[in-house]
């Protein structure tokens, strides 16, 4: 009809559908980086909350057995275990340590299949891949097969650690360098808070280390690969395995094939047995110190500086962040 808008009411034109378009496009993208972020804001902190209740469950343990679990158990009164079966009955796990064996290797039954069960409190959500399963083949049947965790108690400081610090920040290889959680030796028969002599605020009881068995080398990942001529391993992965705990500052591969670590030492460099602390989380790692606080700590902190916290009666002056 004559004098009659040729548009229908309510209709929208092909340049106004696209503009629109344009719009949501631009709103998208600047809201994704921000969803993205309060997202990782909530793991890292549920991550905090996992390391927290390790802490408290380190403590509890203390509390009942006056001493803390080796990372690698007396091998005269237990089999080959960590210290993550005995805190089962402190993080709420009371059903799976009832059917763990303390006198029997981790990797045999009937431990093996309470190893096959993720437990959520060792476990980072940040990690890209949540139910990993470690599956060392062995010699001798059965594979050390496990779930795998993402946090490691750092054992001490390896002596390796001064190839990668300048002259004027090399660490006094004279001094203790044994770690909170050590393992079982005959210069460490038991761990004691009482042994924490630097200060339970500024010594590190866990640390992060995900991801294993798989290895990360910055941000790239290198699937675990047990048998090809380049051997690939994180080694460490299985929550109960005593390869979870080591000494920190070193760069030697799983196998000498898939060459020399990297990068320099430092917070997120690699996951690799030995090296240093690894996490997903953007900038840095989470810790536990050994007062029961958890903190993070950002990833230029120097190599220097996470040896004075690991070690806990080395007598440096060194506070925690």
């Amino acid at each position: 009809m004559p004098g009659k808008s040729r548009r229908m009411n309510g209709a929208f034109t092909l340049v106004e559908l696209l503009v629109v378009i344009a719009i949501i496009g631009i709103l998208v993208a600047l809201l994704l980086p921000a969803v993205q972020a309060a997202r990782e804001s909530a793991r890292r902190a549920s991550c905090l909350n996992n390391l927290k209740q390790v802490a408290l469950a380190f403590h509890n343990f203390e509390d009942s057995r006056k001493e803390l679990p080796l990372s690698v158990a007396d091998p005269t009164q237990f089999g080959t275990n960590n210290w993550a079966p005995f805190l089962l009955p402190f993080i709420e796990q009371g059903n799976l340590a009832n059917g763990y064996d303390l006198k029997a290797n981790w990797w045999v039954t009937p431990n093996r299949e309470v190893v096959a069960v993720r437990i959520p409190a060792f476990c980072c959500p940040s990690t890209p891949f949540q139910n990993r399963i470690q599956d060392k083949p062995e010699t001798t049947p059965p594979n050390k097969t496990g779930a795998c965790g993402d946090y490691f108690t750092p054992s001490g400081v390896h002596s390796d650690i001064n190839n990668s610090l300048s002259t004027a920040e090399q660490i006094d290889l004279t001094r203790d360098l044994r770690g909170v959680i050590r393992w079982y030796a005959t210069d460490n028969l038991k761990n004691r808070f009482a042994d924490v002599t630097d200060g339970t605020s500024n010594t590190i009881m866990v640390g992060e280390c995900a991801g294993r068995e798989d290895v990360y080398r910055g941000r790239t990942r290198f699937p675990v690969d047990f048998v090809s001529s380049v051997k690939i391993r994180a080694r460490g992965g299985a929550w109960a395995t005593t390869d979870n705990a080591f000494e920190i500052g070193q760069r030697k591969p799983w196998n000498a094939s898939f060459s020399t670590i990297p990068g320099t030492v430092k917070i997120n460099n690699s996951n690799e047995w030995g090296h240093c602390f690894y996490a997903f989380h953007t900038g840095g790692a989470n810790f536990a110190f050994a007062d029961g606080s958890v903190r993070f700590l950002a990833e230029p902190t120097s190599l220097r500086t996470l040896a004075h916290l690991v070690t806990r009666a080395g007598a440096e002056s060194t506070a925690a962040p």
